[in-house]
């Protein structure tokens, strides 16, 4: 009777269900030949998408003022150099006041120093009549350009204001000015990132991290989509709330698919394994133990299998020769025959 209980288990996985091919054809059973093959290795872990730091931009006020103008609104696509705002300036004002200012004295100063040299030239006057008209079209000439570097430190000048241009291309995800908001140098305006390049975070066990290097290929898997990057930054120290390790890939975001805060699954592709592959449907788990189901000439064998590695939707197996055919479908049927 004891021999008879160790005996049953082995009895199932060699068991060879009838199966007529009619039947097969009916059920839609699809098979998969065997074969060895390099399949990618990879880690799958929880992840969250972040932005990229080189590209955000905070925006401020050049100059202290008042908000004239408005372009833009939260949530607009903006390029790099696209207008965003416009401040009235006092500063502004009292610079250009003073430039035209400048401008007069310079030309007065100007038209002095060449009557004042004609009349040296002829020897009207003496040098040091024609020196100190020289010296005064120096200071005129220094206090404007002086003045028109002032001006143009403060940025694009239009209107009395500053105009305010966005410095890279990308969405306004903050307005923190409104029309006849005050602003100074201190004081953010507007925040835009860029979205063509993101991080993504993902956040693996302290066994699978030590796998990862600087470099790989990473990828974040969103809607049956995977966008792809390179990892760029590997932590050394385990998150004490997740009990993770968190592992940073920078991904290209060109056709805009991801968003920051998304939660998501990250890949990491950390190898190659050569062995015999079989796709994951084709696993089934019976008392406690992994089988396929072979096609042999009357139907199905029930054939025990260890799995070595899950690599995607993929086991590289043992217990399989090249070549012979497993069932991927109608698996439900076939496993209700071995448990009846």
């Amino acid at each position: 009777m004891i021999w008879l209980l160790i005996l049953i288990p082995f009895l199932v996985f060699a068991q060879v269900i009838e199966v007529k091919e009619e039947i097969i054809k009916k059920l839609g059973i699809k098979l998969y030949k065997v074969k060895t093959e390099e399949v990618k290795e990879e880690i799958r872990a929880p992840a969250k998408v972040s932005e990229y730091a080189p590209l955000v931009a905070e925006v401020y006020a050049p100059v202290s003022g008042i908000v004239k103008k408005l372009f833009v609104k939260e949530g607009d696509k903006v390029s790099k150099g696209s207008p965003l705002a416009l401040i009235y300036s006092p500063q502004v004002a009292d610079l250009q006041a003073q430039l035209r200012n400048a401008k007069v004295k310079l030309k007065t100063a100007e038209e002095v120093l060449k009557r004042e040299e004609l009349l040296y030239k002829e020897e009207v006057i003496p040098y040091a009549r024609y020196y100190s008209a020289k010296i005064e079209y120096e200071r005129a000439k220094g206090e404007y350009e002086a003045l028109l570097l002032a001006l143009k430190s403060l940025g694009e000048v239009r209107e009395g204001g500053v105009l305010i241009r966005s410095p890279i291309s990308g969405y306004v995800i903050e307005q923190k000015v409104f029309l006849g908001s005050g602003v100074d140098t201190s004081k953010e305006m507007f925040k835009i990132h860029s979205h063509e390049k993101l991080w993504v975070y993902a956040y693996l066990s302290p066994q699978d991290v030590g796998r990862v290097k600087k470099g790989m290929r990473g990828c974040a898997l969103w809607q049956e989509r995977r966008i792809c990057g390179k990892v760029d930054y590997v932590s050394h120290e385990v998150e004490p709330e997740t009990k993770r390790v968190p592992v940073r890939i920078l991904v290209d975001n060109k056709e805009d698919v991801l968003r920051p805060g998304l939660m998501l699954e990250a890949i990491l592709e950390v190898g190659r394994i050569k062995g015999t592959a079989v796709p994951l449907d084709a696993l089934q788990e019976l008392k406690g133990n992994y089988v396929v189901f072979v096609r042999v000439p009357k139907g199905f064998e029930v054939r025990k299998v260890r799995v070595i590695k899950r690599v995607g939707n993929w086991a590289v197996v043992e217990g399989l020769k090249e070549g012979e055919e497993v069932a991927i479908s109608g698996l439900v049927f076939l496993k209700s025959q071995v448990e009846r």
